[in-house]
This record gives C-alpha cells, sequence and structure tokens, in this order.
C-alpha cells in the first residue's frame, strides 16, 4: 500500500482523502505545535523541526520509508524539501524551497528572468533603508514580511510619514507574530513598487523535467482595498475568470517564467499575478496548493487537485483536465472597525442564498477582531457556488452589499 508522510501540519480533509482513496498515511507532526505531545496517536509521529539537524534524526528512526511526501502549509516547504532529499523522493529542490519561502530570495531569482516578472524591491532593515528606497520610487509602496503567509502585517503606504509609522509599528509586532505563525523562520521585511491592476492567481503542478502544467482555470480576486478597507487581505477568489483571452495568455506565460526562474520540480506552485498596465508582475509563488483550490476547482471545474498533488508527489503525471466551467467564490470575512467580534449581519438570510455552499465563523462572540495587516486573521470563510452563472451573480452582489462582520467596542 502506498505511504504518504504529511509534514508538519494536517487537514482532516486531506486524511480523509488519503483514507477514501485507500493510502496509508503518517502524520509528522512539528511538535512545537502539538498540545498533547504525551499521547500515542495512531499514524503520528513527533518531530523537532527546529533544526534540519533534529529533523533528520527523526526521521532515522522512522519504522518506514515513505513513497510520498505532501506538505499544505508554508512553514513546511522547506522541511519537506530536505526530508524528500534524506529518502531520494520526488520533491522540490531545496533551493527552489528556500526561495518560494522567503519573497527577498524569489524576487532576486525573477530579476534572472528573460522578461520582467516582479516589482522592484528591497530588504530593510532601519529607517534610513525605508526613506532610501522612498526616494527612489513613488508612492505608495508596500512593505511587508518576506516570509509569512495570509497577508500578515502587509501594509500600502502613501506617503514617507505614513510608511515610516508602519513600519515602526511592524516591528514591535513582528517578533510575536513569527512566534505564533513561523517560530522557525527570522524575521525580515522587504519593501516593494505597489502594482496597480487587478490581482489573479493560478495553480500549476512542475514535474520533476521543471515542466510547469498549469490549469487554464484563472481566479480572480478582490482585495480588502477594492471593497473600501484600508487593508491588503483577499475578500474574494473567483471563477471563472473575467479577464480576456489575450490577458490571461499573458498571465499563464508569466507564471510559467516564474516557475522556471525560482527552479521547482516535482511541487505543486501557487502564483499569484497583478495585471498591470504594463503586463502581468508575480507577488509570489508558493510551492503548494493555493488556499481553498481544491474545493473551488473541484466544485467549479470538477478537477482532484488533492489527486493530481499526491500523483505529483509518487512522480507521476498530474491530471489537471477540467470537465465544466461553473461559478464559485471563497470569501473572507475581515472587520472594517476593529473591536469585539459581535457576529455576521443577516446570517439568515445568509443561509438561504441558493449559491451558498459552506460557512464557516472564526470568530468567538466577544473576541477582539481586526486587520490582516495588523496581524489577525478573518472572522469567517463563506463558499458560493452555482452552475447558473446569473444566480451566482445576483448571490454574490447581496452577499458584498449586506453581508459583513459587525464589532463593538
Amino acid at each position: 500500500m502506498t505511504h504518504v508522510l504529511i509534514v508538519g501540519k494536517k487537514i482532516s480533509s486531506l486524511t480523509s482523502y488519503l483514507t477514501s482513496h485507500d493510502l496509508k498515511y503518517t502524520f509528522l507532526q512539528d511538535i512545537s505545535t502539538t498540545k498533547f505531545p504525551e499521547k500515542r496517536l495512531k499514524s503520528r509521529v513527533l518531530a523537532d523541526f527546529s533544526s534540519e539537524q533534529s529533523l533528520i534524526s527523526t526521521l532515522n528512526n522512522l519504522p518506514f520509508k515513505p513513497d510520498a511526501l505532501v506538505a499544505i502549509y508554508e512553514n513546511y516547504i522547506l522541511p519537506t524539501a530536505q526530508i524528500a532529499k534524506h529518502f531520494n523522493l520526488p520533491g522540490i529542490p531545496i533551493t527552489a524551497a528556500q526561495a518560494c519561502t522567503d519573497k527577498f530570495i524569489m524576487r532576486t531569482l525573477f530579476n534572472n528572468s528573460p522578461e520582467k516578472i516582479s516589482p522592484d524591491f528591497a530588504t530593510i532593515n532601519s529607517e534610513a533603508d525605508v526613506a532610501s528606497f522612498a526616494n527612489s520610487h513613488q508612492f505608495p509602496l508596500i512593505m511587508k514580511p518576506a516570509n509569512l503567509a495570509k497577508s500578515l502585517l502587509v501594509t500600502k503606504n502613501d506617503s514617507l510619514d505614513e510608511l515610516i509609522f508602519n513600519y515602526r509599528k511592524s516591528t514591535k509586532l513582528l517578533p510575536n507574530i513569527y512566534k505564533k505563525y513561523a517560530p522557525n523562520r527570522e524575521p525580515k521585511l522587504i519593501i516593494e513598487e505597489f502594482l496597480e491592476g487587478s490581482v489573479h492567481s493560478v495553480d500549476a503542478f512542475v514535474d520533476n523535467d521543471g515542466t510547469p502544467h498549469i490549469l487554464k482555470q484563472i481566479v480572480d480576486y478582490q482585495t480588502g482595498y477594492d471593497i473600501g478597507y484600508d487593508d491588503n487581505f483577499h475578500y474574494s477568489r473567483i471563477l471563472p475568470s473575467k479577464l480576456d483571452k489575450n490577458d490571461q495568455s499573458a498571465l499563464l506565460h508569466c507564471a510559467k517564467l516564474g516557475v522556471r526562474a525560482l527552479g521547482m520540480k516535482s511541487s505543486p506552485a501557487h502564483i499569484e499575478i497583478i495585471m498591470t498596465h504594463k503586463g502581468p508582475r508575480i507577488v509570489e509563488i508558493g510551492a503548494r496548493n493555493g488556499g481553498y483550490r481544491e474545493r473551488m476547482h473541484k466544485l467549479a471545474n470538477d478537477i482532484d487537485i488533492t489527486g493530481a498533488t499526491i500523483n505529483l508527489a509518487l512522480g507521476k503525471e498530474p491530471n489537471i483536465t477540467a470537465k465544466r466551467d461553473d461559478s464559485c467564490a471563497v470569501i473572507e470575512l475581515f472587520p472594517k472597525a476593529p473591536g469585539k467580534f459581535a457576529g455576521i449581519t443577516e446570517i439568515d438570510k445568509l443561509n438561504e442564498l441558493p449559491s451558498l455552499n459552506y460557512l464557516s465563523i472564526k470568530a468567538k462572540p466577544g473576541e477582539y477582531v481586526g486587520k490582516s495587516s495588523d496581524g489577525y486573521k478573518m472572522c469567517a470563510v463563506v463558499i458560493l457556488t452555482h452552475t447558473d452563472p446569473i444566480q451566482f451573480a445576483k448571490d454574490k452582489k447581496y452577499f458584498d452589499d449586506h453581508i459583513h462582520v459587525n464589532t463593538t467596542k
């Protein structure tokens, strides 16, 4: 029986998939995030991910050799590359894994592409660094951690005063945010050009030869800024794309250039791109499937993203042929005004929408909630989908107009 090693952190949908497809799995769990390490659980092995040496020590004591490796969270991409090398299994090269988890390395490699595919950038370690970049570039400017996910501490800045203010705030918040979400990474900030344009993403599967098999189904984004929030989170991810055919072709071409520039192999790839008036520019590439993509592409296109991921990990060709082209949106709700969570507006009407597929409220009543740029996570996740694009558009508009997060002081 094929034995899959899930690295670092898992989700129930993945383990359910493996079980339902008669695939054996072992969960290599990060001991630093384990609530009950003393418990002996079936199919679980604890590991110390704080260093490669401690990780390899655990691998040497495993009573089996896995047939495939799967990592679904950013923090475990590099360890998974190290494990692949240790067991001589299909997996992303360590240098590519480092690039996919550090935007400074990533942007540096993008500069070697035959075409311009990413914004100007610099690392910042002082207010002098911030001012230096600002003096040679036009506002607005984006400041972000180089190696975090989910838009945490990402800020858009329209002036030097605002940039300096957010730099000071971010440097104060960095230690706790990294301790919570990326305990084995060194905090690092970068500054870059703001890319004006629509935001999109595609997912791909890069085979052992480095050839990217890219999904033609482009996902359109709405950001917090698009809906009038002073926050850079991803409000909605929508299928199918509204880009015209020429822009879609240019975006897919840019995605291929980015994947090749990083030297990716035997890995999923999640490519976020902004379509500017000068052409597509890559925001980042993750060596994993994009958030919610398993559900989105199954609902809208009947593509088995998890199956493609496992096939790739086994050294096989991924099957990413779409069987349909329905509408789907995943929406993350953040508060417009930080405060104590007081619920979701018109929740009863939301539950009656014909397109409603999934609703998960993450915040607890009375819990303090805030902006993603201040390090907070979403309050709720909603999935809308429908075979009728007219009904879907009607429900999505109702949602945008009426469904929001309520907060109190």
